[in-house]
């Protein structure tokens, strides 16, 4: 996502850069971490998707297949429509990734493997078994939804559109 599609989406300029530098820095573990995290809702469901993708990781393989293994279990866990109670955690996310797990799954999936990871549209639409219509439809569903999320008043409620 583009500094000017942020901002239609609803974040600010230097609140998009500040997102996306938190997000992107790291080791590839962390980034996989955050990632199955967004996706499942879950910090036990990401811990677990991690954790499957590094057995199933052969030894001197890229950090990227490590990756699209944890992608690939993540979004294979499938994950609840928000967080649970036990994962309280969610307060260390900032506030936009906060929002990003209120959304409903597939525009969360969406979101996360799109906008965030930077998937390219075929290979997203392929792991989410999905038409490039409804990919196309779901991140924008995720697009619409994420600034009225990001209110304080948003807490508690999931945006599905």
């Amino acid at each position: 996502m583009t500094s000017e599609n942020a901002i239609v989406a609803g974040f600010g300029a230097n609140e998009w850069a500040k997102m996306t530098t938190q997000t992107l820095e790291g080791s590839v573990i962390d980034r996989a971490f955050l990632a199955a995290h967004l996706l499942t809702g879950s910090l036990e469901q990401a811990e677990s998707a991690v954790l499957g993708a590094i057995a199933s990781w052969a030894p001197g393989g890229s950090e990227d297949e490590l990756l699209e293994h944890v992608l690939h279990a993540a979004v294979r866990r499938g994950g609840s429509g928000q967080s649970s109670a036990s994962d309280a955690p969610e307060a260390a996310l900032p506030a936009a990734l906060q929002a990003v797990l209120r959304l409903a799954i597939l525009p969360r999936h969406c979101y996360v493997l799109r906008v965030l990871v930077g998937l390219p549209r075929q290979v997203c639409a392929s792991l989410l078994r999905l038409s490039f219509e409804r990919l196309d439809y779901f991140t924008c569903t995720a697009l619409k939804g994420l600034p009225l999320l990001a209110e304080p008043r948003a807490a508690g409620t999931e945006y599905s559109a």
